[in-house]
Order: C-alpha cells, then sequence, then structure tokens
C-alpha cells in the first residue's frame, strides 16, 4: 500500500544539502573538540533509544556539541577550523543549536588520520513500503550521490532489513571523502519519522567498522 508523506532521498532536492551536512559534520566536530567527550559503555540518546557503544568510541553527546557551537563561527583561533568555510561552519552551527545530532568516534585514530565516525539525527521521512519503491530508490541514488559528491559513487548493498523491531533502510557506498566508505541505516520511529545512523570509515578500517556498527544498531532499545 502507497503510504503518504516523504521518502528520505539523500541526493534529493531536501537530502542533496542534508545529506552533504551529515557527512561533513563530524569531520568539523573532531577539529574542534577532540577529545572531549566521555568513554561509552550503554548510551540514553536524546533521541529516544538505548544503544551499547564499545569503550574504544567516544560519545558526543546534543549538550556537548550544542556548548561549543559558538566556536564554529570563530574567525580566528582554531588553525584546524579556519581552513573550513564560515559558511559551511554557520550550517553546522545551524544543526547543532537545534540538537538535532549526536556524534560516537573512535579514539584511536592517530594525529592527522582520518576519524571513524557515527552520526545519528532525526529526519522527517518515510521509507519505502514496496519492492517498486525500493528497486526505484535504490537505482537513483548512485546517480545522486555522484552528482553531489562531484565524482562516481558506487551503491555496494541497498536493501530494506528489520533492527530493532523495526523496518530498516540499508545503504553501504563510496563516502564523500575519497578513501572512505559510509554505512547507513534508516530505521522507522513511526508515521514519518526515521531514525538514520550513519558510520563513515577509511576502506582500511571497514571490515572493523562494519563488525561494530552491526553490534551498535543490533543493541538499540527504542523508547
Amino acid at each position: 500500500m502507497q503510504r503518504s508523506g516523504r521518502m528520505f532521498m539523500p541526493g534529493g532536492r531536501r537530502g542533496r544539502v542534508g545529506g552533504l551536512r551529515d557527512l561533513v559534520i563530524p569531520t568539523v566536530l573532531m577539529i574542534l573538540l577532540g577529545g572531549a567527550a566521555a568513554g561509552a559503555a550503554d548510551h540514553e540518546s536524546g533521541f529516544g533509544f538505548a544503544i551499547s557503544v564499545p569503550d574504544v568510541w567516544l560519545v558526543l553527546t546534543r549538550g556537548e556539541v550544542a556548548a561549543n557551537a559558538p566556536a564554529f563561527l570563530a574567525r580566528e583561533g582554531n588553525a584546524g577550523l579556519s581552513s573550513i568555510p564560515l559558511a559551511m561552519r554557520r550550517i553546522v552551527y545551524d544543526r547543532v543549536q537545534s540538537g538535532e545530532l549526536e556524534i560516537f568516534y573512535r579514539r584511536e585514530a592517530a594525529p592527522g588520520e582520518f576519524v571513524d565516525n557515527v552520526n545519528v539525527l532525526m529526519q522527517p521521512a518515510e521509507l519505502p513500503s514496496a519492492r517498486d519503491q525500493l528497486d526505484q530508490l535504490c537505482g537513483i541514488l548512485p546517480g545522486e550521490f555522484s552528482r553531489v559528491f562531484g565524482r562516481p559513487i558506487a551503491m555496494d548493498v541497498c536493501e530494506m532489513r528489520v533492527r530493532a523491531g523495526r523496518p530498516a533502510l540499508y545503504l553501504q557506498f563510496d563516502g564523500a571523502i575519497p578513501g572512505t566508505t559510509t554505512l547507513q541505516y534508516q530505521i522507522e520511529r513511526g508515521r514519518n519519522a526515521t531514525l538514520i545512523l550513519t558510520a563513515t570509515s577509511t576502506r582500511a578500517h571497514l571490515p572493523r567498522m562494519l563488525g561494530e556498527f552491526e553490534e551498535m544498531v543490533e543493541s538499540i532499545r527504542l523508547h
């Protein structure tokens, strides 16, 4: 049966902007906050669920992000942030000020290395409810991502699964940053609401990320 509402289309008109923000935000936050977050085990998310996070990961909550948000707009003072356009930092600032995301990141990266990360947010979206809708979405996304990222993007996996007892769309594709891979679960929370968890890792660390991300997602307890 066809449902009303919008499907989350990372490469669509809405997703073309939102998807890029969601992939850039973790990088900006890592530059600003470094190791400010605490080690994690069972984490109670502000988005209405509990999740088990491996000890090697750090949790950056919405409150911690919001507390540091004004620094995103400083014109001087952080050499890493000064290399990021002010307009992009404004986008990040707006997102964190409204408390729209949480970040988990692995704390074993060497200085200057890409930091494997997971970001969590909610979107007013609906998932495919029929096979033809899924096929259409999976056929569109590689081209949309390629246009957004300005280079050919391969989609390795695009399928429906069940996670936390709910329908979930799973995507695995080339990351926005060359040499990385992005994994994403979109889990149905209710009518026109979707919980989105996006993990990005270097290809060298992908096998490790696949295992740890699955463990995290499978541990989710929705409230």
